[in-house]
């Protein structure tokens, strides 16, 4: 890999762990930020930001300047895809010669799942575009729970899921961003879609007991029907498209009583992965 990487989805959970792990190998890289108070942010730390935003293509075309590669991630809505597709046109346009897309595990145009479809949707687009690309699809994140179940947990000891004793690979963004920085750095991994796990297929049940021994107190796990999941999820103000889909997507995990882990992630890093003890360990104050 030569030249500059832009990193677009630079300031949530995942990527302002690929941002630090950039800024400690000394990369050349820029992050497009939409706002002046999230790039003074940056500065502050000695990372360079660019305002644009996805959409306001102008803004988009000057942070393309000089780019080789692209990370390529944003937030969940009915935009996404024409976003991130025109993302990829016009940064064919500009020259750039890689684009990373960070996709989802679930990804399959075509879905039912809103989530599913835009992400592959958006991987068919890239794969077609003649860039040289990586779709990396990750598992659900760990961090999931501090938005989802961190309320609950601190007000009732208790995670409220509709999964029954299902196991699922869950990964830590620490890892998803290490694995985004390998795919940035490289080029021997282009041109393929790797579904990136956590270690071990892990329940509620599993998470409620690292988290009660990291927090030093009893959290229990409530196993609850779909139809509420659906409600809880709503009545905390997730938006209804997307408690939907985290509904069904549920459901069709629970089918199966365990989700074994793949080893995409060990071919792309030798780093030693997180598991949910490590997780549990170093967010406990998150749910104190």
């Amino acid at each position: 890999m030569n030249g500059n990487i832009l990193v677009i989805g630079g300031t949530g959970t995942t990527g302002r762990t690929l941002v630090e792990i950039l800024h400690n190998a000394d990369v050349d890289f820029k992050v497009m930020v939409r706002s002046q108070e999230k790039a003074d942010e940056l500065n502050k730390k000695g990372v360079n930001p660019i305002l644009g935003e996805l959409g306001d293509w102008p803004s988009v075309k000057k942070a393309l300047k000089n780019v080789d590669s692209v990370f390529l991630l944003s937030s969940p809505s009915f935009t996404k895809v024409a976003e991130q597709n025109g993302l990829i046109d016009l940064a064919k346009e500009e020259g750039v010669r890689k684009i990373v897309k960070l996709s989802a595990v679930i990804a399959d145009s075509g879905s039912k799942i809103h989530l599913a479809d835009w992400h592959g949707l958006i991987e068919d687009h890239l794969k077609s575009s003649g860039l040289d690309y990586i779709n990396l699809r990750a598992h659900s994140f760990m961090q999931n729970m501090l938005m989802l179940h961190s309320i609950t947990i601190k007000n009732d000891n208790r995670i409220y899921e509709s999964m029954g004793d299902t196991k699922i690979p869950m990964i830590d963004t620490r890892d998803v961003a290490q694995a985004s920085y390998e795919c940035l750095t490289r080029d021997d991994l282009n041109n393929e879609t790797y579904t990136i796990t956590g270690p071990n297929p892990i329940s509620y049940g599993d998470v409620a007991e690292s988290l009660s021994k990291a927090t030093n107190r009893k959290i229990e796990y409530v196993r609850i029907s779909p139809e509420d999941h659906n409600k809880g999820l709503k009545n905390a103000g997730v938006p209804g498209w997307l408690a939907d889909d985290l509904t069904i997507m549920s459901r069709e995990w629970a089918i199966s009583p365990k989700h074994e882990p793949t080893s995409d992630f060990n071919r792309i890093s030798s780093k030693k992965q997180f598991d949910i003890n490590d997780f549990a360990k170093d967010y406990a104050n998150y749910f104190n």
